[in-house]
């Protein structure tokens, strides 16, 4: 028996190329998964066997809402997030922070509020965000979306530190520039080969969000690739 049957993990993101990759891995170990995206998403953009809902992870009360519709998870993953790329600091652009905080950090700090509140009533489960290799290794990053990143990393270890010995575990995958579609087109000339793969990434959240990684809170998992 798989140690995700019986289990239902929530995928916020789910709708993205490494959200529907993980919805996808997810179910394929055997877990119940429940999709959300800030709209749900049409037929074209649907698994078999995965329960889709809309959220706006911005909004305090609906998010709250969405977290309550649902039975307590066993699992919450975080994928949702937005992209600057790099200036000069002569051109900072404090909208463009001010956005990029929002996406990436309040979002993950909202979920991690719901997240706790429910998986509390459980008196377990997992919690996974979604940081990036630029929040750490910042040459060539925008300013905006490298220190957006960088809190999130700093969230996982509030959480983690809040919820020590308590049988709930915060943690963060910590990817390079993975290889999907968007991506590629992005950057064609760029070595895909040694990018990571969604399914080879996905392979992080499933650990961290198992049983077996009780142990492990607050961490920061690089998955690099070969770049």
């Amino acid at each position: 028996m798989s140690e995700y049957s019986g289990r239902t993990v929530f995928v916020f993101g789910a709708a993205g190329a490494l959200g529907s990759g993980l919805a996808e891995a997810f179910r394929g170990a055997g877990a119940q998964v429940v999709g959300f995206d800030r709209v749900e998403p049409d037929g074209a953009h649907r698994l078999d066997g995965v329960g889709y809902r809309g959220a706006d992870v911005l909004e305090d009360g609906a998010l709250g809402a969405a977290f309550d519709a649902e039975p307590v998870p066993w699992a919450v993953i975080n994928v949702i997030g937005g992209f600057a790329g790099r200036r000069p600091l002569t051109e900072f652009d404090p909208a463009e922070l001010a956005r990029q905080l929002q996406l990436n950090l309040t979002s993950a700090a909202l979920i991690t509020k719901h997240a706790l509140r429910r998986l509390g009533e459980r008196g377990e489960g997992r919690v996974v965000h979604t940081a990036s290799r630029v929040a750490l290794r910042t040459e060539g990053s925008g300013f905006a979306y490298s220190v957006s990143k960088l809190g999130v990393l700093h969230l996982v270890q509030m959480a983690a530190a809040e919820t020590h010995g308590s049988g709930i575990t915060v943690n963060a995958v910590v990817p390079s520039i993975m290889d999907t579609p968007a991506n590629r087109a992005s950057m064609p000339g760029a070595a895909h080969e040694r990018w990571p793969k969604v399914a080879d990434v996905a392979a992080a959240y499933l650990f961290l969000a198992s049983p077996a990684a009780q142990l492990v809170s607050g961490a920061a998992l690089p998955v690099y690739g070969l770049t």
